[in-house]
């Protein structure tokens, strides 16, 4: 008895967390099943590490990233990113870069069969800051 008793209370909880993503008082979070149960990923956490992965790529001089919550239960979510690009480098080849970049880094920290689409709207080219060249003598 005990034993039915637990599985449909298993059975219900089992409804309640297979969501992909849900809203608490602190934020919007996604929940990913792994091999070791459930993991809950606020909004705000995916955004940092997004941030994290864009700065360190050369095309990209500045970006600012919004994490929103998507109706697709393939992809729960979505990155816009809005960037200012470095001269000399081509807009296609950057939003590649930064959509590698964000999904390598989200894997990492998620797992490996997580993937996040990234829409990346241009907003300026700046030129590179050329470091002053140093005389040796």
């Amino acid at each position: 008895m005990l034993k039915d008793l637990l599985g449909k209370i298993l059975k219900k909880t089992q409804k309640v967390v297979t969501l992909s993503a849900a809203r608490t008082s602190s934020g919007e979070f996604l929940l990913k099943q792994t091999d070791f149960g459930m993991i809950h990923v606020e909004f705000a956490t995916i955004e940092k590490i997004a941030k994290r992965a864009v700065s360190e790529l050369k095309e990209i001089h500045e970006a600012d990233l919004a994490v929103e919550k998507t109706v697709s239960t393939v992809t729960p979510l979505r990155i816009r990113m809005t960037a200012i690009l470095s001269e000399g480098f081509s807009a296609p080849k950057a939003s590649l870069a930064a959509d590698m970049a964000i999904n390598s880094a989200l894997k990492n920290f998620v797992g490996a069969d997580f993937y996040v689409p990234v829409e990346v709207k241009v907003k300026q080219i700046v030129q590179q800051a050329v470091a002053p060249r140093r005389r040796v003598r």
